[in-house]
């Protein structure tokens, strides 16, 4: 699926020929210290393909958290350090203040957001400073649905209303006339196997899946792809597989069942009813969205099949004991 101007070449994998020095365009990552923006500053590096800069928030700012995790300043400075020895820029910014955000983003090609679901407001002064400071693209933090489809889904929920400011951005971003890549990701899993497992319907249907890990690892593909530009691209991140295919696998690695509701769109209704206002609620929409999707309509799609035939999610037999359960623990200690 793509917008205006894009370009279609399809069948290419992830780009891996060194561009030369005078040609190589610059990514600048915000947000760089959290799950997926670390991933994807490593994978820059690993590609070498573009130059690499990130923003950072200037002293004092507070950064929001969808799960409630958050890095400790000291292990951010390390990242930052770690990071300057091998060949990034590091630029800090006030980054609500447009005068500050300006200069920190001039020689910018290619704006990547890795900011939480719930800091999506905070993109607004960077879609300005973009347009100000000369950037070519800018890559909005939207790795989950389809924003565009969703906000038009009948039931009003937490996250129908976030994927409603996320299509707006998207707006403001064509309106500056910036080029744009979106990356739908479908469902993080990290943040749907808490037991009891909430399976969204029988189990059966395919759905997009991905970490955020493994987000940030296929967002530097993405955008060295032709077809990316101005472009919706829904990838698959980390497997493309049922519920009950992914469980399965879960059960392999565990030695045992894992315990499963099977949940409809009106069960899903009815807990997110029930919920808390919170971080757990917005996650409770996401269930409702999901079966409230249309039969038919490829909201799951696997762009990265067709694409970038060359990337590999995380493995996951490895991803399930080094990642999906120590994580899984982590946020039931902060959701509840």
């Amino acid at each position: 699926m793509s917008g205006r101007d894009s370009n279609t070449e399809t069948g290419r994998g992830p780009a891996s020929t060194k561009e030369s020095p005078m040609n190589r365009k610059t990514v600048t990552v915000f947000a760089a210290t959290g799950v997926a923006g670390s991933a994807c500053v490593e994978e820059l590096l690993r590609q070498d393909v573009f130059d690499v800069q990130v923003l950072v928030r200037a002293g004092g700012q507070q950064e929001k958290s969808s799960s409630g995790l958050l890095n400790a300043h000291a292990a951010k400075q390390a990242r930052w350090d770690d990071w300057r020895r091998r060949g990034v820029t590091v630029r800090s910014a006030d980054v609500m203040d447009h005068a500050s955000l300006i200069p920190a983003l001039a020689g910018t090609d290619y704006l990547v957001s890795c900011v939480p679901l719930f800091a999506t407001e905070s993109q607004y002064p960077l879609i300005w400073a973009a347009k100000e400071a000369g950037v070519e693209r800018f890559v909005p933090s939207e790795f989950g649905f389809i924003y565009d489809w969703e906000q038009f889904w009948p039931t009003d929920n937490a996250h129908r209303t976030a994927a409603r400011q996320k299509a707006f951005i998207r707006r403001m971003i064509e309106l500056a006339g910036l080029d744009f890549t979106i990356i739908p990701a479908g469902l993080w899993i990290e943040y749907f196997m808490a037991e009891p497992v909430g399976v969204m319907g029988d189990g059966n249907d395919t759905f997009s899946w991905s970490t955020g890990r493994d987000v940030g690892r296929i967002i530097p593909h993405v955008l060295a792809h032709p077809a990316s530009r101005n472009a919706v691209c829904p990838v698959a991140a980390t497997a493309y597989c049922s519920w009950n295919e992914l469980l399965d696998v879960r059960e392999r690695l565990l030695g045992r069942k894992v315990e499963r509701r099977y949940l409809s769109h009106a069960d899903w209704r009815a807990a997110y009813a029930a919920t808390a206002e919170g971080p757990m609620k917005a996650i409770m929409g996401i269930g409702v969205a999901a079966t409230e999707c249309p039969p038919g309509m490829p909201l799951w799609a696997n762009w990265n099949a067709m694409h970038l035939p060359g990337f590999r999610g995380t493995p996951l037999e490895r991803l399930f004991p080094e990642y999906i359960e120590p994580r899984v623990k982590e946020l039931q200690t902060v959701l509840g």
